[in-house]
């Protein structure tokens, strides 16, 4: 959920629809939206990515064997585990997952301020901070009931949320 001051009504529709394509490892994603907070939700997110394998295409095999052990070691790789395949030598990498809360506290700041907006403003750090459609006021980022943590200009996510500007309550836990 990420809190704002008020948003025009005529410029929701270009953001959920842009937070509808939010990469989340092949979840299910569901966006809605009030005047004052745009919010994600996603079922069946995976705690990890899966391992995975990377074909690393290394140097002509007519570079000869240094050019070949200089491309191992660069990889990080013993020479022996470079394979042929035409008329070059390639290395297949095994790239272990990464936990998923990880990868999201790396990724959702880009993603938020990569939002679309016809126009867009400054609230801190002068011409050199964040833009965005409204000052952004509060970000709840959970995953089930653990928090995904980053910030963005100040703004530190976490599990509280507010209720109604004048009847609502100042903060609102948010659990899974």
């Amino acid at each position: 959920e990420i809190g704002t001051e008020e948003i025009p009504h005529w410029m929701i529709p270009s953001a959920l629809s842009q937070l509808q394509k939010l990469d989340l490892f092949g979840a299910t994603v569901r966006v809605d939206a009030t005047p004052r907070r745009l919010v994600v939700r996603a079922s069946n997110v995976p705690e990890r990515t899966e391992d995975r394998e990377q074909v690393v295409k290394g140097p002509p095999i007519t570079s000869g064997d240094k050019a070949a052990e200089g491309f191992a070691k660069k990889q990080g790789a013993d020479p022996s585990a470079l394979r042929k395949a035409g008329n070059y030598y390639e290395l297949v990498k095994k790239i272990p997952g990464q936990s998923t809360v990880d990868l999201l506290s790396k990724s959702l700041p880009e993603a938020i301020l990569g939002l679309q907006w016809p126009k867009t403003m400054y609230w801190t750090g002068g011409k050199t901070g964040p833009r965005f459609i409204r000052p952004i006021r509060w970000i709840v980022a959970l995953l089930d009931n653990q928090i995904i943590s980053f910030e963005i200009a100040g703004v530190k996510s976490g599990n509280v949320t507010r209720g109604h500007r004048t009847f609502g309550s100042a903060s609102i836990p948010v659990t899974f």
